[in-house]
């Protein structure tokens, strides 16, 4: 008899005897498929950090002495970490300035603009970016920005002195190994974001005005202080830490606009009479800007947009708006911005010419006021706009930076030519010596503006040389990426077709069993062979040893499928010799997964495509059920409004707005919800589509008040969303016992769902209320309602599958039953997989995708709202808060792969063939994104579409490590049914 099995008959030839044999086969292959699709996901996602993660820093370049003299002795950079160019220029409601100092130096004594970030718009990368002139190695995330993963070269390094105070995580940063330096941080324990953060800027100012003052009393640091090519830094971190906890728009971050305003104006006069030579630079910038939400880090305008105001010696003077025809302008920014963006009205600068920069221009600028070589990594253009001096200088300066650039290039090349069997030069360097001497001549014969021209020309030349081999292997690299990941997922099919289906016995004789053993040496011997000879020429091309992995998975996973070529054939004879219309289901099937996985990976950029598929699937979904149930069960009417509601999160927007209240309303909501599925649980006696998933029928509870603790626990969890949030915002703390209340109730709660009933029903309900404490205590807003919403998803999906036995079982002849139940069935009760099981792991993916994206954008670094971990921390800890602000994420997977779980054990399938089957999905996900990656345009579409490819490529370990969490909650569930055998006819 024809059957449903994926590719297979359901009446398989195979003994009982075999079946145990069998088993043991496919546990030693699974385990050892897992843990190679783990090292292999692994080993490919780091492959993006050889492509587009690639560090931009050489070492054993020369550095390009400066032919000019030097305009300023000493340059103070002052640093507003996370001011907002917009909230710095404007005025406030009442029409004054925040900034009225330095408002002045724009009008009268220096010039002004904005300095474009790139993302990813953090503290170290942008302080990187203005000290160093270059932009973060990426790889760097990994560490936090903390730690140096390369030792890089910066204006710091170059100075005769450098005095710095400020943040314990930036100021060490560059002074940390820096021996010509003075410097001091405050302790991480003052950076507590229920107070007003200010005083910590003060704190740097009072720093460096007591040194000042230590001076008069010590010959060697007044002698100290009286060098030139001295640099003072201060970093005032208020705004970041304001803008963090009461958002940009609050009086508190507003005020610390004048903080920071009047703390330059201290600074600038405390020099002035200090020194009296005019001989002091001052800049005045930030790294980030903030987001209306308070965070950073994407490509944004209010967070690339920053504030840049330079006045003192060698900065020119104000000058009226003339020509925009800037020489230093390009197209655009690093941030995409274009240039000569008209200047907002309210800003009140309208008639002061704007010089906007890219934020690693400002290294090269402070390099020329105190006449220093260029850090040797900077790929910054010195802004002529900011630069006061002789047209001959201004060239010699310009000149510095290009030779700085070409010097980058020229050891890139190098380095590449000395390693490389075959190289590929960038031909349009292939003469720069020729346009170094055309230059010099034009400088002898004070042809500034020509020399000017055509070294601006070969700086421009050195970045895109420098650009070309950032990306010299990238075609290399993502064709054997992409042939390893094809490679995987033709291997998983074949393995679920021989471990999960009926298939192998159908088609594969014992003599092709004997004939695939025979040339499976031969198979391995080729394989090793030219893994061999591939690895002995990265070996010639000294390729890192990155390189050899991704060469060796893609070769040693063809290898394992040209072994089972027979298999193949014989899978291909097999096909071949089925009617036409089961290759037209199966083509379908193949099509509709495509559509729902190219569905996917678009609502990766376009969330709302989910409110469309869940009011589409509600109404299709409870049509489909009405039709074949009694109205009166209610379950249609269920699934179609519960669809419905959970397609409303989709449209709210991804920035999560506060909203206490609807917290508190959503621990009612949630208290409801479980007080109806355990009236369900014990009431619906008799009703055969709750049969499967109620404990009706089994005995006593073990802990009969169990479900009444949880749900005082949901509601004491409300309460102190109320009272925490409430004191925090009148006293500026967190008040200690709210916080171990708050601990105890998130900790305690989790453990108690180990100990309800194991009814299908009892046990996801008591689940349910079990994680509902500690999300709603790491809630904001709306996120806390589409807990509650999920959950009820998922139960219309529990009740979707439950009904399918009974809906299928008329269709079903008694004969056909009685064969299937002997022999479709692997063991314990678990039955081989059909076709029509395809929708399992394609439900799953779509649900698990909302839990990623249905209360935001999870693959932006801005959408990780910080302030949800305030009812349990506010004092600054990265790694405290980072793991808070995960575990609220994982905990809607959580209840997703719960359900999943109950699933398989509702329709008696083997759960890890399912996992094998999502991972095979999701790879499909991953080509497509593998292939979306950009390396063109701004960063921040650069830098999602990477995140997109990470998030789908580590769902092989993700979605292990919920396996193995959820079983720990799901292993004991029951499933009760008064009809077995009619459970068994899928």
């Amino acid at each position: 008899m024809g059957g449903d099995g994926i590719l297979g008959n359901r009446d398989s030839k195979q003994s009982k005897g075999s079946i145990p044999r069998r088993r043991k086969w496919v546990k030693r292959r699974e385990t050892w498929l897992v843990i190679l699709g783990v090292i292999l996901h692994a080993v490919y996602m780091l492959s993006i950090f050889d492509i587009y993660f690639k560090t931009p820093i050489v070492h054993g370049m020369d550095l390009v002495s400066p032919r000019f003299s030097a305009p300023a002795k000493r340059l103070v950079l002052l640093v507003a970490d996370g001011l907002r160019a917009d909230k710095f220029f404007e005025p406030d409601s009442e029409g004054n300035f925040r900034a009225p100092f330095l408002r002045s130096v724009i009008k009268n004594q220096g010039r002004w603009g904005v300095s474009h970030a790139r993302p990813p718009t953090e503290s170290r990368p942008g302080h990187v970016a203005i000290i160093a002139g270059f932009y973060e190695d990426p790889s760097a995330v990994t560490k936090g920005w903390k730690a140096n993963p390369v030792e890089f070269d910066s204006v710091f390094n170059r100075s005769r002195h450098t005095f710095s105070f400020g943040s314990p995580d930036i100021v060490p940063i560059f002074c940390g190994a820096l021996p010509h330096s003075t410097w001091n941080t405050y302790p991480h324990e003052f950076e507590d974001f229920a107070t007003d953060a200010s005083f910590l800027d003060e704190w740097s100012f009072d720093q460096f005005k007591s040194l000042l003052n230590r001076s008069n009393e010590d010959p060697q640091l007044k002698k100290l202080l009286q060098h030139d090519n001295l640099v003072i830094f201060l970093h005032l971190l208020g705004c970041d830490s304001n803008g963090h906890a009461h958002r940009p728009f609050s009086s508190i971050y507003l005020n610390n606009v004048k903080v920071v305003d009047h703390i330059a104006e201290r600074v600038y006069n405390l020099l002035e009479s200090y020194y009296k030579d005019n001989r002091t630079s001052y800049i005045f910038t930030a790294d980030h800007g903030m987001s209306d939400k308070g965070s950073h880090g994407d490509g944004h305008p209010s967070n690339t947009d920053t504030p840049l105001v330079a006045w003192g010696a060698g900065i020119k003077h104000p000058k009226p708006i003339s020509g925009r025809d800037h020489s230093d302008h390009v197209l655009r920014f690093v941030d995409e911005h274009l240039h000569d963006t008209p200047t907002p009205e309210e800003w009140g600068l309208n008639g002061i010419e704007r010089v906007d920069v890219n934020q690693a221009d400002i290294a090269p600028l402070m390099s020329t006021l105190l006449g220093l070589p260029c850090p040797v990594n900077s790929v910054g253009n010195l802004p002529l706009g900011y630069v006061d001096m002789k047209e001959e200088e201004e060239v010699e300066a310009v000149l510095a930076n290009t030779k700085q650039i070409l010097n980058q290039f020229l050891r890139k090349s190098q380095i590449k030519r000395s390693s490389s069997l075959y190289f590929k030069p960038f031909k349009p360097l292939a003469h720069y010596s020729s346009m170094l001497s055309q230059i010099e001549d034009l400088l002898s014969a004070r042809d500034y503006k020509a020399a000017m021209q055509l070294s601006e020309n070969l700086r421009n030349l050195s970045l895109k040389g420098l650009h070309y081999f950032q990306t010299y292997d990238w075609l290399m690299l993502m064709t054997i990426i992409t042939l390893g990941y094809i490679g995987w997922m033709v291997f998983l099919v074949v393995h679920v077709l021989q471990a999960y289906t009926s298939l192998l016995g159908d088609i594969y004789t014992k003599e092709e069993a004997v004939r695939q053993k025979y040339n499976t040496g031969k198979v391995y011997l080729w394989g090793c062979l030219f893994m061999g000879i591939t690895s002995f020429l990265l070996f010639l091309e000294h390729s890192p040893p990155l390189y050899h992995a991704y060469f060796a998975m893609t070769i040693f996973l063809w290898t394992q499928i040209f072994n089972e070529h027979q298999f193949i054939k014989a899978l291909w004879r097999h096909l071949s010799g089925r009617k036409f219309n089961y290759v037209i289901k199966l083509l379908t099937t193949g099509v509709v997964s495509v559509f729902i996985l190219e569905f996917l990976v678009h609502s990766f950029t376009e969330r709302k495509l989910y409110t469309w598929c869940f009011l589409v699937v509600g109404a299709i979904a409870s049509i489909y059920l009405y039709n074949l149930i009694p109205w009166r069960s209610g379950i249609p009417v269920f699934v179609c409004l519960t669809c419905w509601f959970l397609s409303l999160f989709t449209l709210m927007p991804a920035e999560i707005p506060d909203n206490n209240k609807l917290v508190i309303a959503s621990g009612v909501i949630i208290t409801l919800i479980g007080f109806t599925a355990k009236w369900l649980d014990l009431h619906a006696d008799g009703n055969k589509y709750w049969l499967g998933i109620c404990t009706h029928d089994m005995k006593q509870s073990r802990f009969p008040m169990l479900f009444h603790l949880q749900a005082l626990m949901v509601g004491l969890s409300s309460v102190m969303v109320f009272l925490s949030t409430s004191h925090r915002t009148e006293k500026q703390e967190l008040h200690a016992i709210h916080q171990l209340m708050n601990w105890f109730l998130a900790g305690f709660s989790m453990v108690l769902p180990l100990f309800s009933d194991n009814g299908l029903l009892s046990r996801l309900n008591s689940i349910f209320l079990g994680f509902a404490p500690t999300f709603l205590l790491l809630s904001i807003g709306y996120e806390a309602v589409f807990f509650g919403a999920l959950a009820l998803v998922l139960m219309a999906w529990i009740l979707f599958e439950n009904l399918l036995p009974y809906l299928s079982k008329g269709k079903t002849s008694s004969a056909s039953r009685k064969n299937l139940n002997e022999h479709i069935f692997l063991e314990n009760d678990v039955r081989y997989l059909q076709l029509s099981d395809v929708r399992i792991p394609l439900t799953f993916m779509v649900l698990f995708n909302v839990a990623f994206f249905g209360t935001g954008n999870f693959a932006s670094i801005a959408s990780f709202e910080i302030s949800s971990v305030y009812r349990f921390i506010t004092v600054f800890s990265p790694f405290l808060m980072a793991a808070l602000l995960i575990f609220k994420l994982f905990i809607p997977f959580m209840l997703v792969m719960c359900a999943f779980s109950a699933i398989t054990k509702l329709l008696q399938v083997q759960r890890l063939g399912c996992y094998f089957l999502v991972i095979l999905f999701s790879d499909v996900m991953t080509i497509h994104f593998f292939f979306l990656v950009r390396n063109t345009g701004s960063w921040m579409e650069i830098g999602n579409s990477i995140s997109h490819f990470g998030i789908v490529s580590a769902q092989v370990v993700f979605v292990l490590l919920l396996f193995a969490l959820t079983n720990i909650y799901t292993k004991d569930i029951q499933i009760r049914s008064a009809n077995p055998a009619s459970r068994k006819v899928m």
